[in-house]
């Protein structure tokens, strides 16, 4: 356990401190530069990698962007087009009856192995050996995502049916989603453990495993036979590289082609560098505080209320942003369309009235955990210490523990406190982020067990399955009333930001959300 000693830095510090990283390391192994003949080899150095790549045994942002070059889904989606569904695996779709939704599979679909695409693979894919029953490996992760399928039938040999416990407003878009990919069930059947298999998934994407090496490395071989097209790209390597310094370097040096969690302070260090460039910015992703309700001092509704009003959101995006990302009306995006309510207010300053809660609550001093990850998030580290003065500011005593494995973030040996994350709006409705995380069938409720209230499931239900757009809009305005001030379980900071550092002559460009799209169509 590391604990951050005070006295904290200033701001100004803070971002000094950030703009001497250039150059102060160097990258502790040799990437190898691309290939100069032939398609080409690309690197991409990031800071942190995935734990495994079997999507419904891990929801983070370092699998989002590396497995979904390995996987398809039977809907896909446009990230160029205001994230417009279009066929994927499956051509066509139609609801025949409420609960039920079939599909029609394109032909011809290989996999990585060589096998063609069938429905039974599209039926293994969410069944019972896989997700579907409460003993298998995936089952827990997936509930949010897929809970509401009843079961996913072959009802011909290129065609399936997907039934819905009820009617389901938004069952397009899980399957279009995250933990909707399709798997090889010979795959799967033939290796030799779950354990083999969750470090080298076969999908139908267009890259194969090659090697992964946990924090380390992930190799991806271009799959040749991939009905989008065969990629341009021969090699992807995906190497871990924690610090900033040490990316930048690996930049300037051509040792990585593309670096990821790119901070504003060092926008200026990659336009210096002779054929690089910075691209990205704000995405569909909410960066948040998690509360434990469980601990004993944040179980005093009057703490986790000071912890929210206590934060200056907007001096945080001034000083370590540059103004380069916003400050959300609450756990919302523009992209829930009529969902949407620009009305609802931004979470709210107000040092004095939090200071009163604190002296309402009895608080004396107990020491309050925050876990966070160094180096996760863009400028992460730095974001906490800012919090952590704004907090004894106003009379919170909140010590920062620095974790470098994320199981420790988020179930601790030792007990929790408050947390690091960031909800990823995987749909264009707020079911796909705020009921789908903190909802009864979400992480915070089954998995690490921080928080629940009884209305706000109620509510999560009805966002979940009325066709009512008037009905499903209250609901979830009483639901975001729930959660950032009747009984918080967290608070917003501001939009999750993903710069890039890049060489120009790469023709990549980054979506609007974590994944990283290698495909051809993504690289002209």
């Amino acid at each position: 356990m590391t604990h951050i000693p005070r006295p904290l830095p200033s701001r100004r510090a803070v971002l000094a401190g950030a703009g001497a990283l250039a150059g102060a390391a160097t990258l502790p192994e040799a990437i190898p530069p691309a290939a100069a003949q032939g398609r080409r080899r690309i690197t991409i150095a990031m800071p942190v990698g995935p734990r495994v790549l079997e999507p419904v045994r891990e929801v983070s942002n370092v699998i989002f962007r590396t497995a979904y070059n390995v996987f398809d889904t039977l809907i896909a989606v446009d990230f160029r087009d205001n994230a417009r569904l279009k066929p994927g695996l499956a051509t066509a779709w139609r609801r025949s009856e409420p609960r039920v939704l079939e599909l029609d599979l394109r032909p011809g679909v290989r996999f990585h192995n060589g096998d063609l695409l069938s429905a039974e693979d599209v039926a293994f894919s969410f069944g019972a050996e896989r997700v579907a029953d409460p003993k298998a490996p995936g089952h827990a992760l997936s509930r949010p995502f897929l809970g509401t399928i009843e079961r996913v039938e072959a009802i011909g040999p290129l065609q399936v049916r997907v039934v819905t416990t009820a009617p389901d407003p938004l069952i397009e878009q899980r399957l279009a989603g995250w933990a909707g990919q399709i798997v090889s069930k010979r795959a799967f059947l033939a290796a030799p453990s779950f354990e083999a298999w969750e470090k080298a998934p076969v999908g139908t994407g267009p890259f194969a495993v090659q090697d992964f090496r946990l924090d380390d490395r992930l190799v991806l071989k271009a799959h040749d036979a991939y009905f989008g097209g065969a990629p341009l790209v021969q090699e992807l390597v995906f190497r871990v590289v924690p610090e900033l310094a040490s990316r930048l370097n690996a930049l300037a040096t051509g040792e990585a082609d593309i670096i990821t969690e790119v901070s504003p302070d060092q926008f200026a260090t990659i336009e210096a560098m002779a054929g690089r460039e910075i691209v990205g910015g704000p995405i569909q992703n909410i960066r948040v505080l998690a509360f434990d309700k469980t601990h004993p001092v944040l179980a005093d509704l009057r703490i986790r209320q000071a912890l929210a009003l206590a934060i200056d959101r907007k001096a945080i995006v001034e000083a370590l942003y540059g103004g380069r990302t916003t400050i959300p009306p609450g756990h919302q995006n523009p992209a829930y369309g009529p969902l949407f309510m620009p009305d609802y207010p931004a979470p709210g300053f107000d040092p004095e009235r939090a200071r009163a809660l604190v002296r309402a609550a009895g608080y004396k001093g107990e020491p309050i955990p925050y876990r966070i990850l160094p180096n996760y998030y863009t400028l992460q580290l730095q974001t906490a210490q800012l919090l952590v003065e704004m907090w004894r500011q106003v009379g919170l005593n909140v010590e920062m523990i620095v974790r470098e494995n994320p199981a420790a973030i988020t179930v601790p040996a030792e007990g929790r406190g408050i947390r690091d994350w960031s909800n990823t709006i995987f749909w264009n409705d707020p079911a796909g982020v705020l009921s789908r995380l903190f909802g009864p069938n979400g992480p915070v409720q089954r998995v690490t067990k921080e928080w629940s209230n009884e209305e706000f499931n109620r509510h999560a239900g009805v966002l979940a399955t009325s066709l009512d757009p008037a009905e499903r809009r209250a609901a979830f305005r009483r639901m975001l009333e729930i959660w950032d001030h009747e009984d918080p379980a967290g608070t917003v900071l501001h939009d999750l930001t993903m710069f890039y550092g890049k060489r120009k002559d790469i023709a990549w460009q980054p979506y609007p959300i974590e994944y990283m799209d290698f495909r051809a169509a993504n690289m002209g």
